[in-house]
């Protein structure tokens, strides 16, 4: 009898669980009326910001969707948009004594207005570097940095720091590695290295580089090795000259006695023995 009373309690207890479940779950849900109607918003078509870092813009398509799917009052708006604000490092070598600019300015900022923008420069002078802690303020409150001339002094890493004036958020900051050589210590002429079908790819024009050559040897080498081999004919037609004139004049003043000794301390073949 106990186990039948503590199964009879058990089924008990699971239907008093589940029956209210059972009796309480309509078959269909209803929505209220007004819900129903109702229109919402919804972006159905949206652009990618204009640039991967600094302050961008992005295009959207709104338009209100009702219960059937309709698309009505569609607008179009465009919003501000701010991907990354860390733009990078940009590297420029010049000679001594050429005039330069760095410029913060971008198609974007120009767009706006370069008004509603704060730019901050910074330096980090003799080295090429990203960490922040070498920099110091730069006196300048212009969106670029002009050198008339450049200096070998202005070689460093210049920071400029862009912000909206509205909130001053920083919107970029772009690094900008700036080398300035002597004009003796390196040609920067890079055209002059070029070949001719380098040349014309460098204009635009298409050029079958498959069958490219070994470029020609510059003027100054060849000079070179023309010069060490007058050199080394000169020297050797001087050594014979002179061995020559030496054995004619101990023949004049000494006889052959004097000419064999000469032959017989000279090394065998020492005219014609190879080096080493």
């Amino acid at each position: 009898m106990k186990t039948l009373a503590t199964g009879f309690i058990l089924v008990s207890l699971v239907l008093a669980f589940y029956m209210p479940f059972v009796v309480t779950l309509p078959k269909t849900l209803a929505i209220p009326k007004k819900l129903q109607e109702a229109v919402g918003k919804v972006i159905v078509n949206a652009t990618t910001c204009t640039v991967t870092c600094g302050l961008g813009y992005k295009e959207e398509t709104i338009c209100e969707v009702g219960p059937d799917g309709v698309r009505r009052k569609c607008k179009f708006q465009r919003l501000e948009c701010l991907t990354n604000w860390i733009c990078g490092m940009l590297h420029f070598t010049i000679p001594m004594g050429k005039e330069f600019e760095l410029s913060c300015l971008s198609s974007d900022i120009l767009e706006v207005g370069q008004e509603s923008f704060r730019f901050t420069w910074r330096l980090a002078r003799g080295i090429i570097s990203t960490d922040d802690e070498l920099f110091k303020p730069f006196r300048t409150n212009s969106h670029f940095v002009r050198f008339e001339p450049a200096r070998e002094f202005d070689s460093g890493t210049y920071r400029c720091d862009v912000q909206l004036l509205k909130n001053l958020k920083l919107v970029k900051r772009l690094y900008y590695g700036l080398r300035v050589l002597p004009p003796h210590l390196v040609n920067l002429n890079f055209d002059q290295s070029l070949t001719e079908d380098q040349k014309l790819v460098d204009e635009g024009l298409e050029v079958n580089l498959d069958n490219y050559s070994r470029p020609p040897r510059p003027a100054w080498k060849k000079d070179v090795a023309s010069a060490l081999r007058v050199g080394i004919a000169s020297g050797v037609a001087g050594g014979v000259l002179l061995s020559v004139a030496l054995c004619s004049g101990l023949r004049v003043i000494h006889g052959d006695s004097s000419l064999s000794r000469f032959k017989d301390w000279r090394p065998k073949d020492w005219l014609f023995r190879k080096p080493g």
